[in-house]
């Protein structure tokens, strides 16, 4: 049995004084280098010697590095992967933001963080295209949105609230002349920074200027493989043709580019055709995105899934990341993580396939698969939240419930307080089919999906997922997927 089924005694043990105390000091910094007592300590476990520090503990270093080891023993990681990992600058921030989540919220199936690991900014509505399916009605949109000031602002709250990643979004974000200014000072922070584009603006100057702000990553929106289907989604005809021209000059520039796809009935058939084209870019990640009626989505439900073949698509996802797919996919579907539990097979010691939160893939040992209950698929309010153009707090893009505003709150404030994201972390407040799930630590259904079919009922059954397709309304179309 895992170490990590026992999460009883786990909470047991962090709730001794000695434990919390210990936490609490290994996020203490050194007066002479600045570093926490955990950052001295990981330094120390990946033998980074150009580190040292005679103002720093070494037996607190020895204490936090033999817990390590431990658990790296326990899940079955390699040393070498660990310690590489310890040393990546926005790992190193999450590992930080969890040993202070424990140390508020103690260990939980699944797990609460002090801060989300990820922020989505819808940094603006306006865009020029109109997009079928846009959960933000973006477009010739004029409202008044914040200042650079107030936006850098929160850049500072998000970073000072050890938030890991921030993706700016939209609308379309290279709309707004200060998106480079904001995100560069984002990238000076420490935060992971992404863009969400259409593609179209994505010349090669601006790439160039994406580049100088230290921007990690792109996604762009391909919604078919061919200019017919992408343009049909996007409104605007010659689309495609930019967008993939845009997604070549951020190769070109050596920008890490994801083709994000929104999957629907109209495009389901042309998902394989999709990943096709990224590999053939030379795209180094896929992001299927699932599709949630809000927004301009609402008057296109029929376009949505049905629970057999949204299982079919998740089913397809992760044979061809089995397969060694030479781009990384990414889903933002919880049932991934459901589906991937259920394709493990007998219990060893090979390696399998597990989501990571509700969008990164990962392959581990059996020994780690445990940790699925923990990361706990849906992140919304819990390890991942959004911002609208105006500084209001959601949930998540694809659920704009105010529960906050940051012009006139502080973000660390409203995280920890939100009644909503509060409500979100403990999975015995779902109902319906998600309520009584076995799988409902690992995937926990989607929130948004939840409110769009249910009256606004953020706590209710995913009507998309086969665990509860006997309540679902929309009929399969039973087009299977094929590589």
């Amino acid at each position: 049995m895992s170490i990590l089924s026992h999460d009883t005694f786990w909470n047991a043990v962090i709730s001794m004084p000695m434990t919390k105390w210990m936490l609490q000091l290994s996020l203490k910094k050194c007066d002479e280098c600045g570093r926490t007592v955990l950052e001295v300590a990981l330094d120390d476990y990946a033998g980074k010697t150009d580190k040292k520090c005679n103002g720093c503990s070494r037996f607190y270093s020895q204490v936090i590095g033999f817990w390590v080891e431990f658990l790296r023993r326990a899940l079955g990681f390699k040393r070498e992967k660990v310690a590489n990992l310890l040393t990546d600058r926005y790992a190193r921030n999450a590992v930080l933001n969890l040993v202070e989540s424990f140390a508020y919220f103690g260990i939980k199936k699944p797990i609460s963080l002090c801060a989300p690991f990820l922020v989505v900014w819808d940094f603006t509505h306006r865009c020029n295209l109109r997009c079928k399916h846009c959960y933000s009605n973006s477009g010739a949109v004029e409202e008044e949105e914040l200042t650079t000031e107030q936006a850098l602002n929160i850049v500072d709250q998000l970073a000072d609230a050890h938030v890991t990643a921030l993706a700016f979004s939209g609308g379309e974000p290279l709309t707004r002349e200060d998106f480079f200014e904001v995100a560069k000072h984002a990238s000076d922070r420490g935060l992971y920074v992404s863009l969400a584009s259409n593609g179209t603006l994505l010349t090669k100057e601006n790439t160039a200027k994406i580049k100088q702000a230290k921007v990690n990553y792109i996604d762009i929106s391909i919604d078919g493989a061919s200019a017919k289907t992408h343009d049909d989604f996007r409104g605007v005809p010659g689309a495609f043709e930019k967008a993939v021209m845009g997604l070549q000059n951020c190769i070109d520039a050596d920008i890490c580019a994801c083709i994000a796809t929104t999957v629907g009935k109209n495009n389901m058939t042309e998902l394989p055709a999709i990943i096709d084209l990224a590999e053939q870019l030379g795209v180094e990640r896929f992001t299927y995105f699932n599709f949630i009626p809000t927004g301009r989505g609402t008057n296109h439900r029929d376009q949505d899934l049905s629970p057999q073949e949204r299982e079919d698509v998740m089913h397809y996802l992760l044979n061809r990341m089995s397969a060694g797919c030479k781009t990384t996919i990414l889903a933002t579907a919880p049932q991934l993580a459901r589906v991937a539990a259920q394709c493990q097979g007998p219990s060893g010691t090979g390696e399998v396939t597990m989501a990571l939160a509700h969008m990164q893939t990962v392959k581990v040992t059996k020994k780690a698969v445990p940790l699925g209950e923990f990361i706990g698929g849906c992140g919304a309010g819990r390890l991942y939240c959004s911002i609208s153009p105006k500084g209001d707090v959601h949930p998540c893009v694809f659920l704009p419930l105010n529960v906050g505003n940051l012009k006139t709150q502080q973000f660390k404030n409203i995280w920890l307080n939100a009644q909503l994201f509060n409500a979100f972390r403990n999975r015995a407040n779902l109902k319906g089919s998600c309520g009584g799930c076995q799988y409902k630590f690992i995937c926990g259904g989607c929130r948004a999906r939840s409110a769009a079919y249910h009256n606004g009922d953020t706590l209710n059954g995913d009507p998309g997922c086969l665990m509860s397709a006997k309540n679902y309304t929309i009929q399969s179309t039973d087009r299977p997927i094929h590589s």
